[in-house]
């Protein structure tokens, strides 16, 4: 499968893309309405279930750490830099001192690329690429638009699994790709260099089967997969819209009473994220270690 689609038997993969785009917008005006980091923390857990619902927790926590990466370096360098802080939370060494509202700040912006980047994985993990441009064809989006968005989704992996090729090529010509980090950013034009090629080549192939297919004609376009709203797509938006209008209720008449977002909140936010991003430092050395010792070993035999 060249996408990012994984193929499972779950609720979430049975909606229509239609539906789960909706839902993706009802995320983003969420993490607007929501503009409080005790809120949106709730929402990002809440919105958890539906990751467990469409079976999806293993590749959903593999692909949330690079957002995670953003949420430390945000919450870290704004809570201590920011200059809108005034009020003084906790010192760490240094004298380097996080401050009440650059906290708030950081913390809205690092939940808020959380809460988003959760939809948008669930909505591609869980969403045929097909599918997805079947289901725009339908809401009158131009034919050659949705294509645009279905190629995209589709050359992202391709082009990984073909850089994965170069690099195994390039080795068996006795690259060395386990130099130090200035050795490996040398490495990389040997691979650049024909990995640009092959997409540019697979471009042109693509182009020529397009007019095969007669892409350019007008008229109707048929497609092989079809997408169809039913009874569990509505229910589904019932339940976003409901949840929408409680969020603007909240948001107009219980914002200022509920007072959830405190320094203890704050504090054990922005440590939980060090603990989680110390532990992906853990685990990526632990996997360097590995490779070293057997490469070792393998020198040794």
């Amino acid at each position: 499968m060249n996408s990012l689609y994984i193929p499972k038997d779950s609720l979430i993969h049975s909606l229509d893309p239609r539906t789960k785009m909706i839902f993706v917008v009802f995320v983003v005006i969420s993490s607007f309405i929501l503009n409080d980091p005790a809120l949106q923390l709730l929402f990002l857990a809440a919105l958890f279930p539906l990751v467990v619902i469409s079976k999806l927790v293993t590749p959903y926590l593999i692909s949330i750490q690079f957002l995670l990466l953003f949420a430390v370096l945000i919450m870290t360098v704004h809570g201590i830099y920011n200059p809108i802080g005034e009020t003084p939370v906790f010192e760490i060494f240094g004298g380097l001192t996080f401050k009440y509202e650059s906290m708030v700040y950081a913390a809205v912006m690092s939940f808020r690329i959380l809460v988003i980047g959760t939809a948008a994985v669930l909505f591609v993990m869980t969403t045929h690429p097909s599918d997805m441009a079947s289901a725009l064809v339908k809401w009158k989006v131009p034919h050659s638009f949705a294509f645009i968005l279905l190629s995209t989704f589709q050359i992202i992996p391709i082009i990984a699994r073909e850089a994965k090729i170069v690099m195994e090529a390039q080795q068996a010509r006795c690259l060395d790709a386990k130099g130090s980090i200035i050795q490996r950013v040398k490495n990389l034009v040997p691979i650049f260099a024909p990995l640009f090629i092959i997409t540019f080549m697979k471009v042109h192939q693509l182009s020529y089967v397009l007019e095969c297919r007669a892409f350019s004609r007008e008229g109707t376009k048929t497609s092989l997969r079809d997408t169809k709203i039913g009874s569990k797509d509505y229910f589904f938006l019932l339940g976003i819209l409901i949840v929408l209008a409680f969020e603007v209720y909240v948001r107009m008449f219980m914002i200022e009473s509920l007072n959830l977002t405190t320094d203890a909140l704050l504090t054990y936010s922005l440590i939980g994220t060090w603990i989680l991003f110390g532990f992906m430092i853990a685990k990526f050395l632990f996997k360097r270690i590995q490779v070293y010792m057997g490469g070792l070993a393998d020198a040794r035999s």
